[in-house]
């Protein structure tokens, strides 16, 4: 069995360096990038099982960016990671919210719950 692809997308370049190395120990294979439109671009081409973004970031929001890849592949998984916390608010169907910092087993897990298959998120 494949490792379920992670694209994950974050301006702030520490945090992606810390989440991709979280996600990649619980086996998961990660695609970590900063821009939210070549993260557009990657995701739209497909291959990507899901997608683990910030909320705010300069050029395009996570809901955006969700909306965008939704658009090519529906029911793609997504999960929200901000620091933004209650203002983000609803982003999308099925895409819950996680609030930085937070622990590194917390990320894993929301990640393993939202690609169970059937599974919706709450935010």
């Amino acid at each position: 069995m494949r490792a379920k692809h992670i694209l994950l997308v974050d301006d702030e370049e520490a945090i992606v360096y810390v989440f991709k190395r979280y996600l990649e120990r619980a086996g998961y294979r990660v695609t970590a990038v900063v821009d939210p439109n070549v993260a557009l671009a990657i995701g739209s081409a497909g291959g990507v099982d899901m997608l683990v973004t910030d909320f705010r970031m300069p050029g395009m929001t996570g809901a955006s960016l969700i909306a965008g890849l939704r658009a090519r592949h529906p029911g793609l998984p997504a999960l929200v990671v901000t620091g933004y916390g209650a203002e983000v608010g609803p982003v999308a169907a099925n895409v819950r919210v996680l609030n930085k910092p937070l622990p590194p087993q917390d990320l894993v897990d929301a990640v393993a719950l939202a690609l169970l298959p059937g599974q919706t998120c709450a935010s």
